[in-house]
């Protein structure tokens, strides 16, 4: 974890949001964080989605007790996620990443802090991969979860779940369980409870090969990031320079384009 602070330039002085669910995950992220960051300079946030009845508000009370008990800043929002579903038309999964993502972001700017630091670890970003390779992605979605984006940061993407639960075993980590976790009708949780386990029956170690694969195809698409950047850095280019180009990054130099026109 230290390194992964210096890595992106986070000091001492550094003022950091925590996203907090009272999950394994976020409790180990934070119990990692409070070893070598002061925790004056720690927010920790707690989104309720109001979507799992008295255990969203369990979940609430656990992680406010825990800040009252640490003197931690605690920021607490809660919303009712199906009702504004429904008046978006988005699915609820999507309209809680969004509202939870906006909360954030206002509590980030409050405070006046560099980052926002989310437990999305390895697991998390294989079941992305997966998700996108299975509805058609192209090379941007095969990268898995990205480290950083924006004001975001991931320091638990290269850990595995198994490995975050032992050290919480270990440290008496104490954290509360999700129970929709192991509905199998949201897709992410099909993808973690049917498809991946037989990953394991061909490669034990599959999470480090498809770690690894991911970051080779994240190379590959900043490699082709640069080179458009490079073409467009007169913000024009001549058609008979677009034709001498490979197709592929023909392909991605539209892609940019597309990007900017309707960013």
């Amino acid at each position: 974890m230290k390194s992964f602070l210096e890595k992106h330039h986070i000091t001492p002085e550094t003022r950091i949001i925590i996203a907090c669910s009272g999950g394994a995950d976020s409790m180990f992220l934070l119990s990692e964080i409070l070893k070598i960051h002061p925790k004056e300079n720690a927010v920790v946030a707690h989104f309720n989605h109001n979507l799992r009845w008295e255990e969203s508000d369990r979940d609430e009370k656990f992680v406010q007790k825990f800040c009252e008990e640490n003197e931690l800043t605690f920021e607490l929002w809660s919303a009712q996620i199906s009702q504004i579903a429904k008046e978006k038309k988005l699915g609820i999964e999507e309209a809680a990443r969004n509202e939870r993502y906006n909360f954030l972001e206002t509590i980030r700017k409050k405070h006046e802090a560099k980052y926002i630091l989310t437990a999305h670890h390895l697991d998390d970003s294989i079941e992305t991969f997966i998700f996108n390779l299975l509805r058609g992605t192209k090379l941007t979605g095969l990268s898995g979860i990205n480290e950083k984006n924006g004001h975001i940061l991931r320091p638990l993407l290269h850990i595995q779940k198994s490995k975050i639960l032992e050290a919480c075993e270990k440290e008496k980590i104490k954290y509360v369980i999700d129970s929709s976790n192991v509905e199998e009708t949201i897709q992410r949780n099909f993808i973690r409870q049917r498809i991946t386990p037989l990953f394991s029956e061909i490669n034990p170690n599959y999470p480090k090969a498809i770690d690894q694969l991911m970051t080779y195809f994240g190379d590959i698409q900043k490699h082709l990031n640069e080179s458009a950047l490079t073409i467009l850095k007169n913000d024009s280019f001549s058609v008979k320079d677009y034709e001498t180009l490979p197709v592929f990054l023909q392909k991605e130099l539209l892609r940019h384009l597309f990007s900017q026109m309707n960013s």
